[in-house]
């Protein structure tokens, strides 16, 4: 028998509509070395078990917890039911392509933890622009930058260093199992130190944190791998519609403790750059690395957060007149991101790589992505690559900007 090399796994909760397609798009990958594990926390899942009657693929595995639990335990079970050598933690709307395996060879042969690489955007058919989203409505597909193959070195600790000092965001540049792909060996250590794979209320971010300090060895591959898919009820959805926004109580797949933990310097708002900010600060302090924090720029998570949630400002001005000093940040960071985003606008290009409008489905997204995939040579470490020289350095900047 195969050993598993890939394990993919799909932590889910209400969302068949799009893991119906999901689950039909693995069908389409050719190997016994891959497992795609379904961990679902949908109360009623009548829907999905009359679906998965029909399903022949072995590799496919259901597992179903009735009780509600929040979404780091979610994806705890998720992870923990995997057995492959490196696993890839996905959306329900998200699929991957056929060379992940590929891609997974090389890390396991060459040493690699985990492992960075590009992630083309699929808007599903119900997607939304709508309100502040209008401006940024995209194509049907899009792929942000040309992938060459090239694999470089990365980093992790100052990949951490740089989000901090931007309040908190999270790059691509930045390893993490979400997304990307992470050994599962590196994962257990995690585990074992934090008794948690995802030690922060958004998962993405905890466990990127985690990753950075832990992995031994982590390379961005420039290759197209996974599509992330973009639905109505995605947090990019409901950010285009302003609802990925509000009362951190409201939200029932954060914690429920989740206002004791709050960190007092973050405004307790739910919001992407709150919940990242929480997330990064909470994982340092759980995995012990609290210097990282001496980094974290305030300004820049506020500036961020009031030029995005302008309707809340009567909260952010309440916040801020708890302890005055916050408005002094608030300024130094807006002045600060109105040069970084006169730097970008300079040096970035304008547009998408590549842009679709015709591509309607999630597996005709996958299809097109295995043929760009097909045409991206053999990889290869770029010579400059383990000395972080001067192409090293340009790329994963660019990359990070992107």
């Amino acid at each position: 028998m195969n050993e598993i090399l890939l394990s993919v796994v799909i932590p889910t909760f209400n969302r068949y509509k799009y893991l119906k397609v999901v689950i039909d798009s693995f069908k389409n990958i050719n190997s016994e070395r891959i497992e795609f594990i379904i961990q679902d926390n949908t109360k009623d899942n009548s829907e999905i078990l009359e679906y998965m009657k029909g399903n022949k693929d072995t590799r496919i595995k259901y597992f179903h917890k009735p009780d509600h639990v929040d979404i780091t335990v979610n994806c705890d079970l998720a992870v923990s039911h995997a057995i492959g050598k490196y696993i890839c933690m996905l959306g329900d709307d998200d699929t991957i392509c056929s060379k992940m395996l590929r891609a997974a060879a090389f890390c396991d042969e060459n040493d690699i933890e985990a492992c960075c690489f590009q992630i083309p955007g699929f808007n599903w058919p119900d997607m939304t622009f709508e309100g502040q989203g209008a401006s940024r409505k995209e194509a049907n597909f899009f792929v942000r930058d040309k992938a060459d193959g090239g694999v470089y070195i990365i980093d992790p600790k100052r990949e951490i260093k740089i989000s901090l000092r931007e309040g908190g965001w999270l790059y691509l540049t930045m390893p993490r199992v979400y997304h990307q792909m992470v050994s599962r060996e590196c994962l257990e250590r995690i585990y074992k130190r934090v008794n948690t794979y995802f030690p922060g209320p958004s998962p993405d971010m905890a466990n990127s944190v985690c990753v950075c300090l832990e992995s031994k060895k982590t390379v961005y591959l420039n290759d197209y791998l996974i599509i992330s898919g973009y639905g109505y009820k995605s947090a990019t959805g409901q950010g285009n519609r302003g609802e990925h926004f509000g009362n951190l109580k409201e939200k029932a797949w954060l914690p429920d403790n989740i206002l004791e933990i709050w960190n007092p310097e973050i405004p307790a708002i739910f919001s992407a750059e709150t919940i990242w900010a929480q997330s990064l600060t909470q994982a340092l302090k759980e995995y012990g690395a609290i210097d990282y924090l001496n980094v974290f720029s305030y300004s820049s998570l506020y500036a961020s957060f009031i030029k995005n949630h302008i309707s809340a400002k009567n909260q952010f001005f309440a916040f801020c007149n708890k302890k005055p000093y916050r408005y002094i940040r608030t300024l130094v960071g807006a002045v600060k991101k109105a040069l970084i985003r006169f730097e970008r606008k300079r040096v970035l290009p304008k547009k998408n790589f590549i842009d679709r409008n015709d591509i309607n489905s999630l597996l005709d997204a996958q299809k097109y992505c295995e043929e760009l995939s097909d045409s991206v040579p053999v990889y290869h470490f770029e010579e400059d690559s383990e000395r972080r020289g001067d192409k090293t350095k340009r790329v994963i900047s660019r990359i990070r900007r992107l």
